[in-house]
C-alpha cells in the first residue's frame, strides 16, 4: 500500500476520533475509547509479537543461529505474508501493543486526556497512539495550540518506546514538536533486560509530564514577546539551516545542489514569517514566535514526498521532527538576548 498503513484481513490498522485523517482510512469512532483495550480493538492492533529462532544452512543441514531471533506477528506466523520485523538478541524483551497503550490508561481515567488516533505502519513494525490533552494553550489572542502526547513503539529491535509532546497550532495545523528533557529513562525505553521495571517508571512519568506543558506555554509566550528586527530573522533561519559542508568525495555538482536546497529552506521559512497562516495576527506579527512557526509550516506543508507514509515518517519520527525541535531550541536559546538588544536599541 502506498500509504504504508498496516492492514489485517483487509482492514486498515488505524482508528481515529473526529475529523478524517490525511490518509482517509481507518475506523471512525464517535467518541474517544475509554481504555487502551478499546483503542487497540478499534485500530485492529490486538495481535501479539513473538520471537522465533533463526536457522542457517550448514552444508545439507539447517542449524539454529545462536544468540539471535526474529520478531514476527503471531497472527501471521506460517503464512506467506509473514515478514520478520527484525533480528534481535536474546536479551530483547517484546513489549506488546496492549502493554504499550496501557501507559495512558491511568491518565485517561483521570479525565485529563482522551485517546484520539492510533495505528500501525509497515505491517505493524511501528505502532503509535496519539492522545489529546484537554484545554488548549492560548499564546496571543486567538492563536491557540492544541496539546497532544504521542506514544510510539517499534518491534524491529531498534525502535525504542517513546513518549513526547506533539502540540498542534490550530490556525495552520503545524506540528510543534518539542523534545522532552525530564529524563530519557522515563520517556525513552529500550527493549532490553529490566523492561518491565522501566515500563512501570514510564507509566508514572506520563502522569507527571503533563505539568511540563505549563512550561511550554510560557516558552510560547516568551517567543511571542521577542520582535525580530535588524536582520535577526535571517540570523535565526541561518542558525536553523546552517550551510552544508562539502563532504569528502562529494562532487561539486552534488554540493551545489545541497546548497541550493538549503537556501530554498531558508527563503521559504523567511517568506512564511511574513505570509504564514496566523503570522499576521496582532501580537504575533514580526515576532520570534512567527519565525518559528514559519519554519514549522514550511516543514509540515511545503516539502514534497513520494508517498503519504514517507511524509508521516519524516514529520513524526524522522528528520522533520528533529528540524522543528532544533528550531525551537535555537529560538529559546536566543530569545532573551534578542529581546534585550531590541529594548536597548542595539543593532548587533
Amino acid at each position: 500500500m502506498p500509504h504504508n498503513i498496516s492492514f489485517t484481513n483487509g482492514k486498515p490498522e488505524i482508528m481515529f476520533v473526529g475529523e478524517t485523517p490525511w490518509h482517509g482510512l481507518g475506523t471512525h469512532l464517535d467518541k474517544p475509547p475509554g481504555t487502551a483495550a478499546e483503542a487497540i480493538r478499534a485500530a485492529q492492533l490486538d495481535w501479539r509479537v513473538v520471537k522465533k529462532p533463526i536457522y542457517a544452512l550448514d552444508g545439507r543441514e539447517f542449524c539454529v543461529v545462536p544468540g539471535y531471533q526474529a520478531t514476527v506477528r503471531a497472527d501471521r506466523w506460517g503464512k506467506e505474508d509473514c515478514k520478520p520485523f527484525g533480528l534481535v538478541g536474546d536479551d530483547y524483551q517484546v513489549l506488546q501493543n496492549s502493554e504499550a497503550f496501557e501507559f495512558f490508561d491511568p491518565v485517561i481515567q483521570s479525565g485529563k486526556i482522551d485517546y484520539d488516533t492510533a495505528g500501525a505502519l509497515g505491517d505493524g513494525r511501528r505502532v503509535w497512539v496519539l492522545a489529546k490533552v484537554k484545554d488548549d494553550i492560548h499564546v496571543k489572542g486567538n492563536d491557540a495550540v492544541q496539546r497532544y502526547l504521542l506514544l510510539s513503539n517499534g518491534h524491529d529491535g531498534h525502535t525504542a518506546l517513546e513518549v513526547r509532546f506533539t502540540p498542534v497550532r490550530v490556525v495552520c495545523q503545524n506540528t510543534l514538536d518539542w523534545a522532552l528533557s525530564i529524563g530519557t529513562d522515563i520517556l525513552r525505553t529500550h527493549h532490553g533486560r529490566g523492561l518491565a521495571r522501566r515500563v512501570e517508571r514510564t507509566q508514572d512519568g506520563v502522569k507527571r509530564i503533563l505539568g511540563h506543558y505549563d512550561d511550554l506555554a510560557k516558552h510560547y509566550e516568551q517567543l511571542a514577546s521577542v520582535p525580530l528586527v535588524n536582520g535577526r530573522l535571517q540570523s535565526y533561519v541561518n542558525l536553523v539551516f546552517p550551510m552544508p559542508k562539502q563532504k569528502r568525495n562529494q562532487t561539486e555538482r552534488s554540493y551545489e545542489e545541497a546548497v541550493t536546497r538549503n537556501n530554498a529552506l531558508r527563503d521559504t521559512s523567511a517568506k512564511l514569517f511574513e505570509e504564514g497562516h496566523g503570522n499576521n495576527e496582532p501580537g504575533i506579527r514580526g515576532t520570534l514566535w512567527a519565525a518559528y512557526n514559519g519554519i514549522t509550516e514550511m516543514v509540515d506543508h511545503y516539502l514534497a514526498f513520494d508517498s503519504r507514509s514517507q511524509r508521516m515518517e519524516f514529520l513524526c519520527f524522522g528528520e522533520g521532527k528533529h528540524v522543528k525541535e532544533g528550531a525551537f531550541d535555537i529560538a529559546i536559546a536566543h530569545a532573551d538576548a534578542w529581546k534585550n538588544l531590541t529594548l536597548s536599541g542595539t543593532s548587533s
